[in-house]
Formats: structure tokens, C-alpha cells, sequence
């Protein structure tokens, strides 16, 4: 009786050892699968990250270089159509895209020298006819002035040991330019239509003389000579003179051709 019981005890224990090894290694399994079902997603979305990732730069690139064809298409139309500053406009915006692009930058100053060759004037200045107003010109945008001929000098009046005054450039000689060289100076158009009436009091109409103002925004005189391009630092009047003293009695003519980025005055306004 007492063996039997023992071989029963046994028999229980074996049963409930083998159980325990059986969930033991069920839990086992299950931990394997859980750390597996973590780590598989987690490589799968980097790789889907990457590919993701390489769709938008594709599309980036496409999206790029469609916008520059059509870009420089537009500034071929503007081309075509005369207006050589937009098509200029377009193709800088091309390079602020693609600093590398070919042929870019010979293209951009091919324009800027058609602007030259396409809007350009000739004119007569008569040396005793003083300050001449001439053409408006645009703040930043270049124009060149080229004159040609030769007139007879003659002065005329007192001087002193102190030479030629030039204090006034609407009276005086202008300083830092050769003595009857052809010259420049700009009048900034004013709210109100100040650059008539600046324009005016440079030739000598103003105050004093009836009727201009002196708080015009004239700019210093520079020398043109035979030739000189020149980027205006505001909008205005470009009037041209030669550089001697009041009174003078010169006479002459010089021919004068101008160009580039401007616009000529009205007749009754020159």
C-alpha cells in the first residue's frame, strides 16, 4: 500500500515538472515572436522612409527644371517682342536657381547691349544755349551719351588771379571737369513735376530770374567727353552742357547720341 502511494507522488510530480516545461517554453516562443513583430515594422518603414524620401526628390528636380524651360521660354517671347529688360528679368531668375547655367550670363549681357542698340536718339546741342534738357532717365537702369563735332571757343568777362568761379554749376564752371568738355548732370524728378521746374532753375530761370525754385534736388555735374555710360543714381532729367563760364559767347554745334534705358522729353519741353 505504501509502495503504491510513493509510485502515485511520483507519477504527479513528473506530470506537473513536464507542464511547467511546457509553458515555460510556450512563454519563451511568445517572446520571441513579440520581439520579432517589433524589430521586422521597424525596418520596413526605414526603407519606406528612404524610398519616400527619393520620390520627392525625383519630383523636386522634375518640378525644377520644368519651371527653367519655361522660364526661358518666357524670356525669349519678351525677346521677341522688344522688351529686353523683362526677358533680362526672367533669365536672372533662372540663374538665382542655376548660378552654373550655360550661356546664362553671355545671354543676359547680349540683351542689356540690345537695349543700347534699339532705344537710342540723336540730338543737335548748340554750345550757347547753356543747360539743355534732354532725356528722363530711370533710377539704377544704364545709359550711354557719345558726342561728336567740334565747335569754336570764345570767352568773354573779367576774371581774377583766382581763376574761373565754381561755386554754381547754373552759373559757374563745374568743378572736376575739363574746361569745355561736354558734361552731364541729373535733376530727380519731385513730387508735383519738380523735374520741369528743376530743370528749369539749372539753366539759369531760377530764383532771381523769375518764377523756378531752389529747393530742386540737382545732382553734381560729371564729365561725359566723347563717351561715357553711366548708371543714374535716381529718376530724373539728364541734362547736358559744356563746361564754361557764363557770358561765353562759343559757338557751334555738337552732335550727341544717346541710348539705353530712357525716355525722350516731349519737343516743347526741351
Amino acid at each position: 500500500m505504501k509502495h503504491g502511494h510513493w509510485w502515485l507522488m511520483s507519477a504527479s510530480l513528473l506530470v506537473v515538472v513536464a507542464c511547467g516545461a511546457v509553458v515555460w517554453l510556450d512563454a519563451e516562443r511568445a517572446i520571441a515572436q513579440t520581439g520579432s513583430s517589433k524589430t521586422k515594422p521597424k525596418v520596413g518603414t526605414s526603407k519606406s522612409k528612404v524610398s519616400d524620401s527619393k520620390e520627392l526628390d525625383t519630383r523636386a528636380e522634375k518640378n525644377l527644371e520644368s519651371f527653367v524651360a519655361d522660364t526661358i521660354k518666357l524670356a525669349e517671347e519678351y525677346e521677341k517682342a522688344g522688351k529686353f529688360e523683362e526677358a533680362q528679368d526672367q533669365l536672372r531668375n533662372v540663374g538665382k536657381l542655376k548660378p552654373d547655367f550655360p550661356g546664362l550670363k553671355e545671354k543676359i549681357d547680349k540683351l542689356g547691349e540690345a537695349v543700347f542698340e534699339t532705344n537710342d536718339f540723336d540730338l543737335d546741342l548748340d554750345v550757347a544755349d547753356s543747360w539743355k534738357k534732354m532725356v528722363l532717365v530711370s533710377k539704377g537702369k544704364p545709359i550711354r551719351v557719345e558726342a561728336s563735332g567740334n565747335y569754336k571757343i570764345t570767352l568773354a568777362g573779367p576774371t581774377d588771379a583766382n581763376g574761373l568761379p565754381t561755386k554754381d554749376p547754373r552759373t559757374d564752371m563745374a568743378a572736376g571737369v575739363s574746361c569745355g568738355a561736354l558734361m552731364g548732370v541729373v535733376v530727380a524728378i519731385q513730387d508735383g513735376g519738380g523735374a520741369t521746374t528743376g530743370a528749369a532753375a539749372t539753366t539759369g530761370t531760377g530764383a532771381g530770374k523769375g518764377g523756378g525754385r531752389n529747393n530742386d534736388k540737382v545732382g553734381e555735374p560729371f564729365e561725359i567727353g566723347a563717351s561715357k555710360e553711366f548708371t543714374p543714381k535716381e529718376d530724373g532729367v539728364l541734362l547736358l552742357n559744356v563746361n564754361l563760364p557764363a557770358g561765353h559767347k562759343s559757338t557751334g554745334k555738337l552732335r550727341v547720341h544717346v541710348s539705353g534705358h530712357l525716355k525722350m522729353l516731349p519737343k516743347e519741353l526741351r
